[in-house]
């Protein structure tokens, strides 16, 4: 997948890294607050680079006023980095995306050209703490989050996407245009779809957009629990036959042509959540 790194035309990342370590233990003061240092970085910084800076620097960032926005997520449960790679997904010889495995054993299809929208809808009284919504600003039916879509491909005919239910929301896929994570315009999409406003700082701060393709480990029953089958015709190390999934493709909203390279990435999504087998539960 493309980088901040990258875009900026940085080839050695970690002497460029070692460069920013240098001006800010000569520039940090440890008895102050160094927002202005920090911040003046963190626009420039992919995310590789912020862990190796957070790993080499000899300042406290984390006491400084601006470590909400940039330190305690970078070693944080979401970090990417952190998270090994089980699958790289490419078109035409161009990586698109890779699948990594999270913290909880969940695997996640990380992209960072397609834009996939994360909705929360309200949870049902019977879930677990886990799964209640507690980032959501608004409370949304399915409904009024489909209408948003509708209300967003009237407007720009060229947009299409593919809409999912997941067990507690919905999962947008923008299908038919490339999108920048950590471009506002794409952010002010996101938001006008009532995008989960966790997931979409998760975004910008990873510089990708994530979709967990298996279920949750505590929605399924033990027996279910890791087990994988090779599949011949997509290549892929699949979940086995079990009575759960994680989406079901409910409709396509708009232009329905998908982009060449976003193929992979969608075949990789929907043969990992089994979005066609409908009568599978929702994890």
């Amino acid at each position: 997948m493309g980088t901040t790194s990258k875009k900026r035309g940085v080839q050695d990342v970690a002497a460029e890294v070692q460069e920013y370590v240098t001006e800010l233990i000569l520039q940090a003061n440890p008895d102050r607050d160094n927002s202005n240092v920090l911040s003046r970085w963190t626009g420039r910084l992919s995310l590789q680079e912020r862990n190796a800076l957070a790993c080499l620097s000899r300042v406290a960032i984390g006491d400084t006023s601006f470590a909400p926005q940039w330190y305690e997520l970078e070693n944080g449960q979401y970090s990417v980095a952190d998270e090994p790679i089980v699958h790289e997904i490419s078109h035409d010889g161009q990586p698109q995306g890779i699948v990594t495995r999270n913290r909880y054993g969940c695997l996640v299809l990380n992209c960072d050209s397609m834009m996939i929208v994360d909705v929360d809808i309200a949870a049902s009284e019977q879930d677990k703490i886990q799964d209640c919504v507690s980032s959501s600003q608004v409370a949304l039916s399915q409904e009024q989050a489909i209408a948003a879509v509708e209300s967003l491909v009237q407007q720009f005919p060229d947009l299409g996407f593919r809409v999912y239910r997941t067990r507690n929301g919905l999962r947008h896929f923008c299908i038919t245009q490339l999108s920048d994570p950590l471009d506002p315009a794409t952010h002010r999409v996101m938001s006008s779809l009532y995008v989960d406003p966790l997931y979409s700082r998760l975004c910008q701060f990873q510089g990708t957009f994530r979709a967990r393709l298996t279920p949750k480990p505590w929605r399924v029953d033990r027996e279910h629990q890791e087990q994988f089958v090779y599949d011949r015709i997509t290549g892929l190390v699949l979940p086995h036959s079990s009575p759960y999934a994680v989406c079901h493709l409910i409709e396509v909203l708009g232009n329905s042509e998908i982009l060449p390279q976003f193929e992979p990435l969608l075949q990789t999504h929907d043969s990992y959540c089994r979005v066609n087998r409908l009568g599978l539960k929702l994890a």
